[in-house]
């Protein structure tokens, strides 16, 4: 093989690795129902807090995973450069696990204060109703 080959052979390869495969994954993502994209949040939540947005376009949802085992989704859509959460009462119960518990007054403070932090790490913040 020449010199030439062998550097057409890497470049397509690293064009595919760090661009083609990522997007055919979060497309494929983004298609699943949202009992299947809660398994696979869980499972790629690093420590005992976790964000992660599903985005749509104008909507989607930012999931926040607390030790793994309980998710909460806020539904959004894009109102004056903000993410406006579409849910009537969003902090009442889990989402997930399925027994809905009711959230307690240390898990409120605790999640007024990860969306306060979240908030301020990124761009685009979530607002309530």
């Amino acid at each position: 093989m020449t010199t030439t080959q062998i550097i057409v052979i890497v470049a397509v390869i690293l064009v595919l690795g760090i661009i083609i495969f990522p997007l055919v994954n979060r497309w494929q993502f983004r298609r699943l129902p949202p009992d299947q994209q809660i398994r696979i949040i869980m499972k790629q939540a690093k420590g005992l807090i976790f964000f992660k947005n599903v985005s749509k376009g104008r909507s989607g949802v930012l999931y926040y995973v607390k030790n793994k085992r309980k998710i909460l989704a806020f539904p959004w859509v894009l109102s004056d450069g903000h993410m406006l959460c579409t849910r009537s009462n969003p902090f009442e119960r889990w989402d997930y696990p399925e027994e809905q518990l009711p959230l307690n007054e240390d898990e409120l403070k605790q999640l007024s204060a990860e969306l306060e932090k979240y908030n301020k790490k990124n761009p685009v913040k979530i607002v309530f109703k």
